[in-house]
């Protein structure tokens, strides 16, 4: 099979895994089904399982997109990082900035993340892709963390993202106007304590 026929091929599965997300998010893992992605995608069943055979490839097919959209958007930032003077206020606010058009757009994408760290509790089949999830997420935090001047930015890094992913959870279950300004505060003002530990 050729590239082209490849990078065709993913196109059109495409649409498949975001329906399938969007399930996951609203109803959960165990609600999917090769009829209820057909469904939701606006395709027939055929066209599901010409591309996923079984459910459990089409679960694991859509949540490792979501993560590597998310794997994108902070290399993204990474990459930034290593092209001008480090500003961790920025880095926060472009973070914090993208979370919140992301919640907003496409809760159900990210609630399906959340619905994935529980399967993972639960079924060491999709701990791979949790692992690999929060694994892409601590590596860019410990590089800005470095770059910010910590001192210990694995460590540190650990505990941003845990933060993180605590603000990202309590605004998808309990949205708030000023999500904006209060994630940015809270995540700042910890980078900047971490930080400054060294110093102490």
């Amino acid at each position: 099979m050729s590239a082209e026929t490849d990078r065709e091929d993913s196109a059109r599965a495409r649409p498949l895994m975001e329906a399938t997300l969007r399930i996951i998010g609203r109803n959960g893992i165990d609600t999917v089904t090769h009829r209820a992605v057909a469904a939701e995608a606006g395709m027939s069943i055929g066209a599901v399982t010409h591309h996923f055979r079984s459910r459990d490839a089409l679960v694991e097919a859509a949540l490792r997109h979501a993560l590597m959209r998310e794997v994108g958007r902070l290399q993204a930032l990474t990459l930034g990082l290593q092209n001008k003077a480090f500003d961790l206020e920025g880095w926060i606010e472009s973070l914090v900035d993208w979370y919140a058009r992301e919640l907003t757009a496409r809760a159900e994408v990210h609630i399906a993340c959340y619905e994935a760290f529980l399967a993972a509790a639960r079924n060491t089949r999709h701990r791979e892709t949790v692992i690999e999830w929060f694994e892409t997420w601590r590596q860019g935090a410990e590089l800005a963390l470095r770059a910010a001047g910590s001192s210990s930015p694995r460590r540190h890094a650990d505990l941003f993202v845990a933060a993180l992913i605590g603000i990202l959870l309590r605004q998808l279950a309990s949205p708030r106007r000023g999500f904006r300004q209060e994630a940015r505060a809270a995540l700042l003002e910890l980078a900047t304590s971490l930080i400054a530990a060294k110093k102490r």
